[in-house]
């Protein structure tokens, strides 16, 4: 690795002539001493230097050069804190400003790009063999301070390595299947047609969004309460209500801008001045259509995203708090969600229901030590796969896969031999058609996470004795429960499961007729 930045320190006033020499003795100094801190024996040329330099009016502009240790952007930093003290002392001149007007980073690669790759901050990056060379923007002492180029390099180095996976289907291996057959589902086509035709559903205006209507709303609840009484209880969940606006840094943290794409996003008024929309009512008024032009300028920057997965507001929870690992061995913190909907952005084009924009889940999650943390998430499938299998009587799938909160927050894990543990396992439906909405033949109805501490550090929480805290969530979803339901057992009351029934009561409720529908 080879780094050079040329940049200036701008003073809060000009100094004598006088202080040409001492300058020069401190640079001289710096290079000596100052840049050697940290730098392993034998790699001191790898360390940082300051190769050119001139004092111009209030600005000393220089060069800094430098290998893997003490780098220059960090020089820089290093040079001006120590530099400021120094002149303060002796003329009561300070440094104001910290600026890189130009930074040169050669580098090598892990792995060779398999197709070009693009940067922000960057004025040019170009990638032969397995060599970067890269010229980034103007930064300030933020940019500096914050370690712009470090995580440039890193992200670099993910965006590459996630070039030579194919994403979650190259980890996924199947660990368990049943072998009931499709042979005995009622129903053999996709059940949407037939929901909308009795009145079960209406589609609301905007793709993925349902109106859900008295027997669907019964089967969904029936469900819900289903798995409250044999997932959550038994297993010694507590319900929470957990909020559904999720701030923006609260999405960073979780690692969800690695997935913005598919977040929707909240953007709140400009004001609550009446007269500040004025114009938008009186466009309504003449046009009768919504103004969207004119709309999106009366809203701010997005500030909230609609909840992505319910557990959002678990670790913010806990954020920069300290637990005991003994206390959370004999009680671990297990909690469960179903505080209304969830809202994924899965696109337009969806026509069925078993791929929404707007849905229903149970979120369960957890904190525990890592062991307990992991038989936890273990039994929380083992109720589900049963009330799969023996309550529901579907034909399902288990795999182990990559672990989806990484790939959340844009991170590459590569697979290895021998994992000490799945921290990931996709409980699957196969279905007797292809859906709606994509050509598939199976649906994913819940899924099965150990966190390790990944959250713990990026929420800053932690043991009194630092030991390691796990956490963990399930995500079941009844909305898709209902779905695969009707598949197997159609839309005749008679035909469903007794457990089901026993929510619901000797008849499933009816939906009001119109003249004109359902």
């Amino acid at each position: 690795m080879r780094l050079k930045l040329d940049g200036y320190l701008e003073l809060s006033d000009n100094l004598p002539k006088e202080a040409q020499g001492e300058l020069e003795a401190f640079f001289e100094d710096a290079n000596e001493k100052l840049f050697k801190k940290g730098v392993p024996r034998g790699k001191e040329s790898e360390g940082a230097q300051i190769t050119k330099w001139a004092l111009k009016g209030d600005r000393i502009e220089l060069q800094i050069i430098s290998g893997r240790y003490v780098r220059a952007h960090a020089a820089i930093i290093r040079l001006s804190n120590a530099l400021s003290d120094f002149l303060g002392s002796k003329h009561h001149v300070g440094v104001r400003k910290t600026v890189a007007t130009d930074y040169q980073m050669e580098t090598e690669l892990e792995k060779e790009p398999l197709e070009p790759v693009t940067m922000p901050f960057t004025k040019q990056l170009k990638i032969e063999g397995n060599k970067a060379y890269i010229s980034m923007e103007e930064m300030d002492e933020s940019g500096l301070k914050r370690n712009y180029p470090d995580r440039l390099l890193r992200r670099l180095e993910e965006k590459i390595a996630a070039q030579h996976v194919s994403g979650k289907a190259e980890f996924t291996r199947t660990i368990e299947r049943s072998k009931k057959g499709l042979d005995k589902y009622k129903i053999k086509e996709d059940p949407t047609e037939m929901a909308v035709k009795l009145g079960w559903v209406k589609e609301f205006p905007g793709a993925g969004i349902w109106q859900i209507m008295p027997p669907y709303a019964a089967l969904i609840r029936a469900i819900e309460n289903m798995i409250i009484d044999d997932i959550a209880k038994p297993l010694g969940f507590q319900e929470v209500i957990l909020p559904r606006l999720i701030p923006l840094e609260v999405e960073m943290r979780k690692g969800h801008l690695g997935i913005a794409n598919e977040i929707i996003w909240a953007c709140p008024p400009i004001s609550r001045d009446p007269k500040e929309f004025e114009e938008i009512l009186d466009y309504v008024e003449i046009t009768g259509t919504p103004p969207v032009e004119l709309l999106q300028k009366k809203l701010r920057p997005p500030m909230f995203g609609l909840s992505y997965a319910q557990c959002e507001p678990f670790y913010e929870l806990y954020a920069q708090e300290i637990v005991d690992i003994e206390e959370l061995e004999k009680n671990p913190i297990k909690f469960y969600d179903k505080n209304g909907p969830t809202w994924r952005w899965e696109g337009g084009g969806l026509k069925g229901l078993e791929r929404l924009n707007e849905f229903h889940r149970i979120e369960f999650v957890y904190m525990a030590p890592p062991k307990k943390c992991i038989e936890i998430r273990d039994q929380v499938l083992e109720k589900a796969k049963k009330m799969i299998d023996k309550d529901l009587d579907l034909e399902y799938r288990i795999d182990a896969t990559t672990a989806v909160y990484l790939e959340h927050a844009g991170i590459t894990e590569e697979k290895k031999e021998e994992e000490e543990f799945v921290k990931t396992y996709d409980l699957t439906v196969i279905l007797p058609f292809e859906t709606k909405s994509r050509p598939e033949t199976e649906l994913e109805v819940s899924s099965f996470h150990v966190h390790t501490d990944f959250y713990a550090k990026r929420f800053h929480f932690r043991d009194k004795t630092r030991k390691t805290v796990y956490t963990g969530c399930v995500g079941i979803g009844p909305s898709r429960y209902a779905y695969i339901t009707l598949i197997r057992h159609g839309f005749n009351y008679d035909d469903w499961p007794p457990k089901i029934k026993k929510y619901i009561g000797d008849k499933l409720p009816e939906v009001p007729k119109t003249v004109t529908w359902p």
